[in-house]
């Protein structure tokens, strides 16, 4: 019941955070915009893993946690630096995450990821 309380904020959380840019912006504008989208998105989800590590007992190991945080760094750095082509780098790197987790830690990432995969498909950038 705790992880689905709390899926459900998180859900609602990240599924208003993938909005349409404003339609006055710039191509880079844009691009800027959606980029900070997913930034904010990675960034709660490495948050929440990091939470998880601490919590007693520890629902994450401080090994997924590390992937975790190496996916995160490495996605902020894909965005910064191709902001018109870092979508496909960053989906595919939590999907490499996703298979390096241990079943049980999966499980419980589960609801995170689709809701992070969600919000990259949503962004306005392929």
């Amino acid at each position: 019941m705790r992880h689905l309380c709390i899926a459900l904020v998180v859900a609602l959380t990240l599924g208003g955070c993938a909005n349409h840019a404003p339609p006055n912006l710039t191509p880079q504008g844009t691009a800027a915009f959606y980029g900070t989208q997913v930034i904010k998105n990675l960034d709660r989800f490495r948050d929440v893993v990091i939470d998880g590590n601490k919590s007693t007992p520890a629902l994450f190991s401080t090994a997924t946690t590390r992937k975790v945080v190496d996916f995160h760094t490495a996605a902020i750095k894909t965005v910064h630096v191709s902001p018109g082509g870092w979508k496909a780098g960053v989906q595919a790197g939590l999907q490499q995450v996703n298979l390096s987790l241990e079943p049980e830690e999966r499980q419980v990432l589960m609801p995170y990821i689709q809701l992070l995969n969600s919000v990259l498909n949503m962004v306005g950038q392929s």
